[in-house]
């Protein structure tokens, strides 16, 4: 009876487990609404994320002009960082780009980076719109 018991707690802590890493992993959506930003507000700007999660890497397009291409961070999907730049740039500086979900809620850093230089930085947040 003892064994038993232990199988069923055992089990129990697998499936609770499972549970609780796969709720904290939460995928992007694949459509943000901006809702604050230290760059100025802008009731229009929104980003749209593509997941092509075997090779687990997403790509960022945001609607005033500027993509991105982000790996997961340590297999975590809801987590990313990577590089971009401003469409039409003639040059091959542009930004690091890190994006967190929590929720229905997406924080953004974007480090802009100028003759190899880190530049401002620019802080956003953005709220699932689909």
């Amino acid at each position: 009876m003892r064994r038993t018991k232990l199988s069923i707690f055992a089990a129990t802590m697998v499936m609770a487990m499972a549970s609780l890493s796969s709720t904290a992993q939460a995928e992007f959506c694949k459509k943000y609404k901006q809702t604050s930003s230290n760059a100025g507000q802008c009731n229009n700007c929104f980003i749209t994320i593509k997941s092509l999660r075997q090779i687990q890497t997403y790509g960022v397009k945001a609607s005033n002009g500027w993509f991105a291409e982000l790996q997961w961070v340590d297999g975590d999907n809801s987590v990313a960082t990577g590089w971009g730049r401003w469409a039409g740039s003639k040059t091959t500086e542009g930004f690091e780009l890190d994006l967190e979900q929590q929720g229905s809620t997406l924080r953004m850093t974007m480090q802009l980076v100028e003759n190899r230089k880190r530049g401002q930085v620019i802080r956003a947040k953005f709220k699932c719109v689909q």
